[in-house]
């Protein structure tokens, strides 16, 4: 009964696309998250918002403007990332992580206020080379908010996520 009902908070929470999301763009976090790079550089809002956003070309241009590598696999990529902040057309980064309109879940709560870090729900996406297809941490279940909450001795009233 347990399992069922399980099954039914994460089918219900819908944290997770079923299908493989195909990105248009090879961004690589592990070559940026080594370069000193941290996710609000390019996912603006994540510690500020109720959502992190999707990165945005001109994010990419603060860097790449100039030739900042060497790496002669990166430079055709560069190449498109400023194609397109000539032409002032967005990369096309299509979300992962879609939640249902009943639940509401804030990044600044979660990263602004209570400072956890991007894996804890995320997994290591830094360590990534390519974008992941489908969300890559298996935390995003009801479940896992909710041990979290309990561990953390944090307000679990159904009210603040759900409405």
């Amino acid at each position: 009964m347990r399992t069922l009902a399980l099954c039914l908070a994460a089918a219900l929470l819908g944290a997770c696309t079923a299908q493989a999301v195909e990105q248009p763009f090879p961004f690589n976090h592990r070559v940026h998250f080594e370069g000193g790079v941290a996710c609000v550089d390019c996912h603006q809002g994540v510690d500020s918002g109720p959502v992190a956003g999707i990165p945005k070309v001109e994010s990419c241009l603060d860097c790449h403007a100039d030739d900042i590598t060497n790496n002669p696999e990166a430079t055709p990529l560069i190449a498109r990332v400023r194609d397109h902040g000539k032409a002032g057309t967005e990369l096309g980064f299509r979300r992962l992580y879609a939640l249902p309109g009943h639940v509401y879940y804030s990044h600044r709560r979660h990263v602004g206020i209570a400072k956890l870090e991007c894996p804890v729900c995320h997994g290591d996406i830094g360590q990534s080379v390519r974008p992941p297809e489908r969300p890559i941490a298996a935390t995003l279940r009801m479940e896992t908010c909710m041990d979290c909450h309990e561990r953390s001795g944090v307000e679990d009233d159904c009210a603040w996520c759900h409405h």
